[in-house]
């Protein structure tokens, strides 16, 4: 009988099989691509069997690769976790989210192009005096969520704000999170609600964090539920390729 371990290990190498399978018809990913991907796995498989570490020079690196995605997802909720640990006794700390307009998903140029739009309004906002004075410095996380009913793309912003500590004698929670509602539909032209939450505990911020970088639902593992989805995949790595989707801003003293 095997061990939940066995059960595990074997769940992930069928997944990760599955994705060679899909890749192999290079519809998805390059040639050169699928090559350094299944390099990878055979990496990793003689590695489990030879009870060997799967060390990072044995590995692809690339997004597109089921194995990194999962291991960096791993490592880069450390690495925030790490990075927050020498702010949270200076700043409270907030979780923003804001979205960008509904895009199909053949439509790369005009996802591009909201990506962008995006962003640049963030920009704007975070420095409208309302916020300028009083948040010190963010991490923005750039997402893109398939939205199977309207078979589209919503590209949103996660956004971790550090603020002064004396936030509240400038505003109160409720009225903040209007003023910020009223400037984004404004930038963007049409409305939409935002979400706005102090991080007060430990868990919040853990919580989040997990959230941010290796919940369950952000991982490459759900596209490969089924074949309808190999084309949302294939415009999924497109427009992921080579994009910053964690962005550390400079902190004002």
């Amino acid at each position: 009988m095997k061990t939940d371990t066995e059960k595990v290990i074997e769940e992930k190498e069928n997944y990760y099989l599955k994705a060679l399978e899909w890749y192999s018809e290079y519809e998805i990913i390059s040639k050169s691509e699928y090559s350094s991907i299944n390099t990878c796995f055979n990496n990793y498989i003689e590695c489990h069997e030879n009870s060997m570490k799967f060390t990072k020079n044995l590995r692809c690196k690339r997004r597109s690769c089921p194995i990194c995605d999962e291991i960096d997802r791993s490592a880069k909720y450390f690495e925030i976790m790490k990075k927050i640990e020498n702010f949270k006794n200076r700043y409270l700390i907030f979780i923003l989210t804001i979205n960008g307009k509904n895009v199909e998903i053949d439509d790369r140029n005009k996802l591009q192009n909201e990506l962008n739009v995006l962003r640049k309004n963030f920009n704007k906002l975070v420095k409208c005096s309302f916020l300028k004075n009083i948040v010190k410095g963010y991490l923005r996380v750039t997402e893109i969520a398939y939205n199977p009913e309207r078979n589209s793309f919503l590209p949103h912003l996660h956004i971790l704000l550090f603020t002064i500590k004396g936030i509240y004698k400038h505003f109160k929670m409720k009225e903040l999170k209007e003023m910020i509602q009223a400037k984004w539909n404004t930038m963007s032209g049409f409305k939409t609600n935002v979400h706005l939450e102090k991080l007060g505990t430990e868990e919040k911020v853990q919580k989040t964090v997990s959230y941010l970088t290796h919940s369950k639902k952000k991982r490459l593992k759900n596209f490969f539920d089924n074949d309808e989805n190999k084309t949302i995949l294939s415009a999924y790595l497109n427009i992921i390729k080579r994009k910053r989707i964690y962005y550390w801003s400079k902190f004002k003293e």
